[in-house]
């Protein structure tokens, strides 16, 4: 096993604990207490989710990852086929296409992983009512056991052409399952926000939330210097918090910095400031091709406001000296340029303030201009 891991969730050795949080969410799963969790990408929710699931006692995971869902029948197919994997053996698989029956279920097989694959009719599954045959057989599968639900990047639900009529349909099944817990984790905040803090939504105060943010730096600190000494390297506390410092202490990317130093750092064993630099050119000659198909149809302005947010930051981007330093025409061009940024997913907006969700195409924008 390597040290330092990213990219996927991630579990034993290799994860962080956060032994407060995991705690609060196991114990709502096995009360049965809807959950909302709420974090940046590449914050860890989904790995926090499993090492929370992992603490509680005679619960079932049914885990669904609904990124990049567009119908209503891919929400369908994505729960039938996470159904199809709860359990072992043909007799679950066989009951999973039962309960589906009026969706027509086809089975097929990943050619990848080998795992089954359930499908439901488009044509049936194209409007809210198939709801109701997801949840039933969700309530089912609850009748001998609780069963956990995690709809992962449950955000991506407002990208359906009837969304609204989709929460609505989805809150008023998802009710009367009192031995089945939901927990819908979400990356994108706005849209969280908009799903189950907005008053006129159908999820209005339907979900205690947990929010996944940065984990505390003497903690964080503690199992990087033990991932280190893994790979055969000593870290002292000051190169850690410079780490920290360079990755926005986003574990995912600070994982993938450590990773970096320890592979350029090949028969070192006191690491200094200078390994950190190392490590970023590492990942930059990895990713430069996908952080140019990322900006590459960026418009100027577009472009102009980008970089400012990398030099300058992105507080006051309205104010006078932002606008005359990213070299944009007015505050109303900024806005509109800075608003394109956050629906390509390149920005996010926090606490008033615009960020570059990856800190190493902070650091490659910064360059190449």
């Amino acid at each position: 096993m390597k040290p330092f891991e990213y990219g996927c969730v991630v579990k034993g050795e290799v994860f962080c604990p956060r032994p407060e949080i995991e705690s609060i969410l196991a114990s709502n799963m096995e009360s049965g207490q809807n959950t909302v969790v709420v974090g940046e990408r590449r914050m860890g929710k989904t790995s926090l989710i499993m090492a929370a699931f992992s603490k509680t006692r005679k619960c079932r995971l049914l885990y669904v990852d609904l990124l990049n869902i567009r119908t209503i029948a891919d929400f369908c197919d994505r729960v039938a086929s996470a159904a199809s994997r709860m359990g072992r053996g043909q007799t679950f698989l066989q009951k999973t296409l039962s309960f589906l029956a009026r969706l027509r279920p086809t089975l097929s097989v990943d050619p990848h992983n080998g795992m089954p694959v359930v499908s439901v009719d488009s044509r049936l599954a194209e409007n809210v009512s198939s709801f109701d045959d997801i949840i039933a057989m969700i309530g089912r599968f609850s009748e001998r056991e609780r069963v956990v639900v995690v709809f992962d990047e449950f955000q991506e639900i407002l990208k359906l052409d009837n969304a609204g009529q989709a929460l609505a349909t989805l809150r008023s099944k998802i009710q009367f399952l009192s031995e089945t817990c939901f927990v819908f984790s979400g990356s994108v905040r706005r849209d969280m926000v908009r799903i189950f803090i907005d008053y006129n939504s159908p999820f209005y105060k339907s979900a205690a939330t947990l929010t996944v943010g940065a984990i505390d730096d003497d903690c964080f600190i503690d199992f990087l210097q033990r991932r280190f000494a893994v790979g055969g390297r000593k870290a002292s506390r000051d190169f850690l918090l410079k780490v920290l410092e360079t990755a926005n202490r986003v574990s995912g990317d600070v994982q993938q910095l450590c990773d970096a130093i320890l592979t350029e750092t090949d028969g070192k064993e006191i690491l200094s400031s200078d390994d950190i630099g190392r490590g970023i050119e590492r990942i930059l000659k990895q990713e430069s091709s996908a952080f140019e198909m990322q900006t590459e149809s960026l418009t100027r302005y577009q472009m102009k406001a980008l970089l400012a947010v990398a030099r300058i930051g992105g507080k006051f981007v309205t104010s006078a000296d932002f606008i005359k330093r990213a070299g944009l025409s007015s505050a109303p061009t900024a806005k509109r340029a800075l608003g394109a940024l956050v629906e390509r997913g390149i920005l996010y907006r926090h606490e008033k303030e615009y960020k570059i969700f990856n800190p190493f195409l902070r650091e490659w924008i910064v360059r190449i201009s």
